[in-house]
């Protein structure tokens, strides 16, 4: 006997609006952990096995209301365990990739990824003062009208979640570009590239747009001051939305001196 494909009634438990519904909105810390634990828990409840297919990324990703980067996450650490198996093109998607879920190899590749993250997030605290403060120094008023774009594109777009991140995160590599520094710029870039997913996990609506225009206002103009003091305050409150989210302790920081 053939046995019938789960897809669609996986699919229509996943769209009840009832209390019980699979993939309900994520409101935790770590978002990543929690949506690996509810994928894991809806395969569990839907007596999924090897082969049967989950709503596709997009589908996911609105129904637990996350960003797509950070589902990647999750997906990722699923697929290093063996418990999904990800499909490119038209005919892909999301499968089961087991029929029996190896808990203990999920519960080490999250505590891996909380590892790493820890690290991503500490280095950044560590290096990106560096490059701010010389920023502050070194970088040129077109360097500047250059990074200013990146705020008024965050302002004309604050309703549209995705532009958002993206001109957030272009606003911090144009200042890595403007230190003057290419070790650090090429430091700063892999930390970036890293950091895409982690803030997805973020508050996504246009509150978080006005204060991401409201902080990155005010680091430029603390910038174009060399104003290191007032930089060293307001580089503070960009940190902690993360170190926050994913329960990352400050270990350390640094201070800029003149040397006069």
């Amino acid at each position: 006997m053939m046995r019938a494909n789960k897809s669609e009634t996986v699919a229509t438990r996943l769209e009840d609006n009832s209390p019980t519904r699979m993939f309900a909105p994520i409101r935790v810390h770590r978002t990543f952990e929690a949506v690996v634990e509810r994928i894991v828990d809806a395969i569990d409840a839907q007596g999924l096995r090897q082969g049967d297919r989950l709503p596709n990324e997009s589908e996911m990703a609105k129904m637990l209301e996350i960003s797509r980067p950070t589902l990647r996450q999750a997906f990722r650490i699923l697929e290093n365990s063996g418990v999904l198996q990800i499909k490119a093109g038209q005919s892909g998607g999301v499968f089961v990739a087991a029929d029996i879920i190896p808990f203990d190899v999920v519960g080490k590749n999250i505590a891996s990824e909380v590892m790493h993250i820890e690290e991503v997030i500490s280095s950044r605290r560590l290096l990106e003062p560096l490059v701010y403060h010389l920023a502050a120094e070194n970088a040129t008023e077109q360097q500047f009208a250059q990074i200013q774009e990146t705020i008024e594109l965050v302002r004309h777009h604050r309703h549209d979640p995705r532009i958002v991140q993206q001109a957030d995160g272009m606003f911090h590599r144009r200042v890595a570009h403007a230190c003057g520094n290419q070790m650090l710029l090429s430091t700063m870039t892999t930390i970036y590239r890293q950091l895409a997913p982690l803030r997805g996990a973020l508050r996504r609506d246009a509150d978080r747009a006005d204060h991401i225009i409201d902080v990155h206002t005010r680091q430029l103009e603390a910038m174009r001051r060399k104003d290191h003091a007032g930089l060293e305050s307001i580089l503070d409150e960009t940190f902690i939305d993360l170190e926050e989210e994913y329960g990352v302790k400050r270990k350390f920081s640094i201070r800029w001196h003149s040397g006069e």
